[in-house]
C-alpha cells in the first residue's frame, strides 16, 4: 500500500491539493490499480500480437476551411470575444510557472 508520504508526492507532482482524508482515500485507489497492473505483468502474451489501435474506428476530423482563418479580421473578433479574459488582441491565461 502506499504511504501518505508518497501520495503527497504525487499529488505535488500532479499540482493538486489533498485534504488529509483524500489523502488515505487515494492511497488505497492508487495500491488498488498498482496491483492490479502488477498482475497484469504476469499474463503470458508471448503469442499475442502487437497491436497499434484498439479499435478499427476512423478518426472524425472536419476538413479545414481555408476561407475562415485567424488572419481574417471578423474571424478574428469574434475568436477574440469568446475569449473569458484578454489583453489587447491576446488572450490572457494564468501563469503556470513560479
Amino acid at each position: 500500500m502506499l504511504t501518505k508520504k508518497e501520495v503527497e508526492k504525487i499529488a505535488g507532482l500532479a499540482r493538486l491539493e489533498l485534504a488529509e482524508k483524500e489523502k488515505e482515500k487515494f492511497a488505497e485507489d492508487l495500491s488498488s490499480v498498482i496491483g492490479y497492473v502488477q498482475k497484469l505483468s504476469e499474463v503470458n502474451v508471448e503469442k499475442v500480437e502487437p497491436m497499434a489501435g484498439g479499435t478499427n474506428l476512423k478518426s472524425v476530423v472536419r476538413k479545414d476551411d481555408e476561407t475562415k482563418c485567424i488572419s481574417d479580421p471578423e474571424m478574428r473578433k469574434q475568436i477574440l470575444s469568446a475569449a473569458p479574459d484578454r489583453e489587447g488582441d491576446y488572450f490572457k491565461v494564468p501563469s503556470i510557472l513560479e
